[in-house]
């Protein structure tokens, strides 16, 4: 497809419109196509037909566009396809709440995560008990597909069962290859992170809003453990991804100024 996607997602109330308008406004030169993905029963509110058309807003199209856990992955297909048939080589933003059916609804090109100034350690990651109690359900729903899907474990023992086999460790490339799948992932954002937080991760720009949010006496330690976090996925992955600290809005900070230039390679057309 010869579009370019990018997603922006994130808590609620973090700022992900001010970011998707400073993008616009600043960065793409010819207009992208806007989707604001809503989950059906969320309370949010289409806007209405009074609201500004889309080409005072910047954009060459805007969809509201409501979805349900099953269905996301063939409203969201089918969505980019029709604007791709109207544009071939445009380019989109997608706008979502942290929701993590959207993570792996579609390839996204590029994948932007925004969150307020985190107040506590515990706003973004689990305590300790928690996460043992999520690694342990990340196993058991584990063994759950494997048993559903390839049937590898049954209630009564077959004579004929090939006896287990001695495997080796990973090794360093295999290990990366598993963390940098989409099941790697999973295990790194469910057993350390807050669900609405999961995004975090896999995201190639996190953008920490200083405009949102409050500081409090555990905000520095816990911006430092994401940074920590985002470090050994990097360098088990070899992703690379770029941390912000800055508030959107404020056209003289100098962060700001890097993170716009960071963004510059994502708001182009498609190829």
């Amino acid at each position: 497809m010869g579009l370019s996607i990018t997603f922006v997602s994130g808590p609620r109330r973090s700022g992900k419109s001010t970011l998707i308008d400073t993008m616009i406004r600043q960065l793409w030169r010819t207009e992208p196509h806007y989707i604001r993905l809503v989950g059906t029963g969320s309370g949010k509110r289409r806007p209405d037909a009074g609201d500004p058309p889309p080409q005072q807003c910047g954009v060459a199209s805007a969809r509201w566009l409501e979805y349900d856990d099953e269905h996301i992955f063939e409203i969201l297909p089918q969505t980019l396809a029709g604007i791709h048939q109207k544009d071939r080589y445009g380019s989109v933003v997608i706008e979502a709440d942290a929701d993590p059916s959207l993570r792996h609804a579609y390839p996204y090109d590029h994948r932007v995560f925004i969150m307020p100034l985190p107040p506590r350690i515990d706003a973004v990651f689990r305590q300790a008990r928690r996460a043992a109690t999520e690694l342990q359900n990340v196993l058991d729903d584990t063994a759950a597909f494997a048993s559903e899907i390839f049937g590898l474990f049954t209630e009564c023992e077959q004579e004929d069962a090939d006896p287990s086999e001695v495997r080796p460790d990973l090794t360093d490339t295999q290990l990366r290859g598993f963390l940098h799948s989409p099941l790697g992932d999973e295990l790194a954002t469910r057993i350390t992170l807050q669900p609405p937080y999961h995004g975090l991760v896999e995201s190639d720009i996190i953008v920490v809003n200083s405009g949102v949010g409050e500081r409090g006496p555990q905000t520095a330690e816990c911006l430092r453990r994401i940074e920590c976090l985002l470090d050994r996925v990097r360098g088990l992955t070899h992703r690379t991804s770029e941390l912000f600290l800055c508030d959107p809005q404020d056209g003289d900070g100098k962060v700001r100024k890097s993170l716009l230039k960071a963004l510059a390679p994502m708001c182009q057309s498609g190829r």
